[in-house]
């Protein structure tokens, strides 16, 4: 496991303490958790915006629910 050094002033150290009590209290746990989840956020607003995009150029087909379950084969 690797090692990460962030440097915070005062009053970023204790907003991240205090922010960390709601994620069991470990700050490297907290810090890791928020950006697991900002990466998560941000890729999933890129799915979104090439979805759009797509669906602009009328390159999204969509496909009904029986449909799907004939090309499985289920």
């Amino acid at each position: 496991m690797g090692t990460l050094t962030i440097r915070l002033n005062e009053e970023e150290k204790n907003l991240f303490q205090s922010v960390s009590e709601l994620y069991g209290g470990k700050l490297s746990t907290t810090i890791k958790q928020l950006a697991l989840d900002k990466l998560e956020d941000e890729y999933d607003l890129k799915l979104i915006k090439d979805y759009e995009d797509r669906k602009e150029k009328n390159e999204v087909e969509y496909v009904s629910f029986e449909e799907m379950k004939e090309v499985f084969e289920v």
